[in-house]
């Protein structure tokens, strides 16, 4: 599509924020249009599990915003309380506006416990909210270049948990599902959105880097050609810095290796905010992952990291340092194990690698690693313990006694060293149909595997400051007039915490959904 040569709201960025920003100022009367700097629409969001956490939400009962709150105090950062206020007061709202103005349709998880359940005020589920499988078929032609990750099934989480074994998945029906259009996850959250931004009128272009912002005017890169439009307001939401190795060797823990993001992330909207003037804050932050490469998926023409979420709650596997040893408590959530591995490979040489045995690749799903067929020979694998370590350069004897101090726990229903399965998130992502613990069980079938485990991030966190509506805040406070960011390319205020599952994506398109409010409303 052609860029028109003025509109009220550009918006730098097709994510799940920047897409709900679109429609917001779209909604408000003004015209918009979005660019997007890859070949592909839908960012990070697209390749996430699409799910959002958000709160007393229209499709939970008993829940409340105060509860909440409470749940919030100490996982979220003190520093900027009128942030995760006014999070937690729209987040309903833009669930519902998402709904009136776009094909999405939000879908309970009433089992998706809290990531803290035991902090007062977590709930047991209801917060975290998944998809309606949704035809992209029956939605804007856009909805076929959205970016898919390697892997991808389209299955929801209604579905993943009633079926939770390989064995048991409808492969029929998924297959049919990719044949045919149906989507989940991510994708379909990008998919709905975008149909409701193309219906509302917003003129979406790929293949375009926001390169300068001045008032009144954007600058624009598209196939090597440098063009500028005339703007009332720009929103960045262009991603984090996860591609940049500069940015994330000044700011990040220097254990990142991976990322979950596409490598269009490289930092533009800092860099435009810092030009600006704007303060900056967060930025040493993550939405931290645990991850694997599997050789030969690329994406984008970069390595693909595939995350590692419920895989470590399950029985039958450990994590161990290069020593052989265990360090973690593995079904921990996602963010603190990240911030484990940093602890760990900050302080080593050697690499991570999570064990498990052939009762479980015969079980349970592992990215990469087929149930029903031929191991790949990129997994490491030994017949015994010693020739496993021998392949992954760990001690013998420290990996053999690991491993018989894990099945003594298993055999007596406890895991005395990290206390694993002993939380209702972690017995959550275990397998139910092992009792007493559901996350327990022996490393004792032969052969042996190890995959190499990778500090990664699925976003990072770090950017300019904004106020309650998105308006990027210059060091005294002031605002920087008509320039707005949203997502991971914003400061976010939740420091290192990380309540549940989809808050990223809540607090994204929260922020989004005012920010392109406000944006619409103001230069009208």
């Amino acid at each position: 599509m052609t860029l028109p040569q003025a509109v009220d709201v550009l918006v730098a960025g097709s994510g799940a924020a920047g897409l709900t920003a679109a429609l917001a100022a779209a909604v408000s009367g003004a015209s918009v249009a979005l660019i997007e700097r890859g070949g592909k629409l839908g960012g990070t969001s697209a390749l996430s599990g699409g799910r959002v956490w958000v709160p007393a939400n229209h499709l939970q009962d008993g829940d409340s915003l105060d509860t909440a709150a409470g749940y919030l105090d100490g996982v979220y950062s003190s520093r900027y309380p009128e942030l995760t206020g006014t999070v937690l007061r729209t987040g309903p709202e833009m669930l519902r506006f998402v709904e009136r103005h776009s094909a999405h349709r939000f879908a309970p998880c009433p089992g998706y416990p809290d990531y803290d359940p035991a902090r007062p005020g977590a709930t047991a589920g209801g917060r975290a909210l998944d998809m309606e499988p949704i035809d992209i078929r029956q939605l804007t032609p856009l909805a076929a270049d959205i970016l898919m990750p390697p892997g991808y099934l389209p299955m929801s989480f209604a579905e993943w948990d009633r079926w939770r074994y390989p064995e048991r998945f409808d492969w029929d029906l998924l297959r049919e599902r990719e044949r045919t259009g149906i989507r989940t996850g991510g994708v379909a959250l990008v998919a709905g959105l975008l149909d409701g931004v193309t219906a509302a009128g917003v003129a979406v272009c790929t293949g375009t880097r926001l390169t300068g912002v001045r008032p009144g005017q954007a600058e624009l890169s598209r196939a090597g050609q440098v063009t500028t439009i005339g703007v009332g307001a720009v929103i960045l939401a262009t991603g984090g810095f996860d591609w940049d190795p500069e940015l994330r060797a000044r700011y990040q823990p220097a254990a990142q290796r991976a990322s979950g993001a596409p490598p269009t992330n490289t930092g533009d909207g800092l860099r435009i905010a810092e030009s600006a003037g704007a303060a900056v804050d967060n930025l040493a932050e993550g939405w931290w992952m645990p991850m694997l490469a599997i050789p030969g998926e690329r994406l984008a023409g970069a390595q693909f990291y595939r995350s590692l979420i419920r895989e470590r709650g399950l029985p039958r596997q450990i994590m161990v340092n290069a020593a052989g040893r265990r360090f973690v408590n593995e079904a921990l959530p996602y963010n603190e194990i990240g911030k484990a591995l940093h602890r760990e490979l900050n302080g080593q040489d050697g690499p991570v690698h999570l064990v498990f045995d052939e009762g479980y690749r015969l079980r349970y799903p592992m990215p990469g690693v087929p149930w029903d067929g031929p191991v790949p020979g990129w997994v490491a694998c030994g017949g015994s313990l010693a020739a496993l370590a021998a392949r992954i350069g760990a001690g013998p004897v420290a990996l053999t006694e690991t491993v018989r101090r894990w099945n003594a726990g298993c055999a007596a229903g406890t895991d005395p060293e990290f206390g694993r399965g002993e939380g209702a998130y972690q017995r959550f992502c275990g397998d139910p149909a092992v009792r007493p613990n559901p996350s327990l069980g022996p490393l004792d079938q032969p052969p042996f595997y190890a995959l190499e485990v990778l500090a990664g991030t699925i976003g990072t966190k770090g950017g300019p400051v904004t106020d309650p509506d998105g308006r990027v805040l210059r060091p005294d406070g002031r605002p920087v007039v008509g320039l707005y960011a949203a997502g991971n390319a914003a400061a976010f205020w939740t420091a290192d915490g990380y309540p549940g599952p989809g808050a990223t994506l809540a607090a994204g398109m929260t922020m989004g959904y005012r920010a392109g409010r406000h944006a619409g409303r103001a230069v009208r």
